[in-house]
């Protein structure tokens, strides 16, 4: 039997996947295809901020988790996934938008592509921390 700090982490985590497996996977690319692009840039920019803070908040939980424990060093990973989710959300995601706003769009595609690859090893950071838990 496994404890409350054990389970919190597995749950925290695994949420924390499937939200962002869900998101990047079929949010994005569907609101992309289905509406028309004055319309779907827009609520994608209004879906960040809350795609930022649900990372936070899973993460945060999943280090809490991790804590209880006593896996200090793997919570420190988890708490980098906040950490850098932190910074895209307060200061890239702004910059981002700027760029956009600003007609720059081969500066954006960079800086997007640079932030997708960010988010996707901040996924397989949190895929590996919960492979090894269960």
């Amino acid at each position: 039997m496994h404890g409350f700090g054990h389970d919190l982490t597995v749950v925290a985590l695994g949420v924390l996947l499937g939200g962002m497996v869900f998101f990047g996977a079929i949010t994005a690319p569907t609101v992309f295809a289905k509406l028309p692009p004055e319309t779907a840039g827009p609520f994608i920019r209004a879906l960040f901020p809350r795609y930022y803070a649900f990372i936070v908040a899973m993460s945060a939980l999943a280090a809490l988790g991790l804590m209880l424990v006593g896996m200090s060093l793997t919570a420190l990973v988890v708490v980098m996934i906040a950490a850098v989710t932190m910074f895209l959300w307060l200061e890239w995601m702004p910059h981002l938008n700027a760029l956009r706003d600003a007609g720059e769009q081969a500066r954006f595609a960079r800086g997007h592509r640079l932030s997708v690859w960010i988010n996707g090893a901040e996924l397989i950071a949190a895929f590996l921390v919960l492979v090894g838990m269960i």
